[in-house]
């Protein structure tokens, strides 16, 4: 018996190695940890071309808005916003970003992609004003009505919605929101600086004029 104990032990110490070596040499994922580090430093908004915008391109400042089409607060800011934009057209850019509060709102997700199927066809504004003046019933034969009115390719419209093919931006757009620590709708961001709820239009002008004489 005495004779096996070195090869018991030789066994038993090639099993701890391999086991050392499988569990901490293994291989990275480096996409996922890529993507981790990024959230993980997220501190602001990013915007690209599948982000409505509205304003001059070259605008010195702009606001993001991470909005939910059910979200009555986002409705009330409406009015300060278009102020903004008219008061300031050559200054002022606004981006449209999508915060979805899927688990109180059922019809935000829907809302969210019927808008940017609407975009698709160069009408998401438009589109955007209608469903918070229809936000109190808001479904999916709305959606295809509301594209009707505004003269959209209902065809083409309605095989984007039951495609399902805006989903991803709004996905996008959630997971950004999440990772900026974003908990309430609407927030925007003037530049850099954020704001929580509907904001007066008097603040958002002082806000933006601030933001001017820099």
């Amino acid at each position: 018996m005495n004779r096996w104990l070195p090869f018991i032990f030789i066994g038993f110490f090639t099993i701890i190695i391999f086991l050392f070596y499988s569990v901490f040499l293994s291989p990275v994922d480096l996409e996922r940890l890529q993507k981790e580090q990024q959230q993980i430093s997220l501190t602001e908004p990013t915007t690209t071309f599948v982000n409505p915008s509205r304003g001059a391109n070259d605008a010195k400042i702009t606001i993001i808005e991470f909005g939910d089409f059910e979200c009555s607060a986002c409705r009330d800011l409406m009015p300060a916003l278009e102020t903004v934009l008219k008061t300031y057209p050559n200054d002022v850019r606004l981006v449209w970003k999508d915060l979805p509060n899927d688990s109180a709102h059922k019809q935000a997700i829907p809302s969210a992609i019927a808008a940017h199927c609407a975009d698709r066809q160069g009408g998401f504004w438009q589109y955007h004003d209608v469903l918070f003046q229809r936000q109190g019933y808001l479904s999916e034969d709305q959606y295809t009505q509301i594209a009707s009115e505004l003269k959209l390719d209902t065809g083409r419209f309605s095989t984007c919605i039951q495609n399902q093919d805006t989903l991803p931006i709004v996905q996008k757009d959630k997971e950004e929101g999440l990772a900026l620590g974003l908990v309430a709708t609407p927030t925007i961001f003037v530049n850099k600086e954020k704001f929580v709820g509907a904001v007066s239009v008097d603040e958002l002008l002082q806000v933006i004029q601030q933001e001017l004489s820099k």
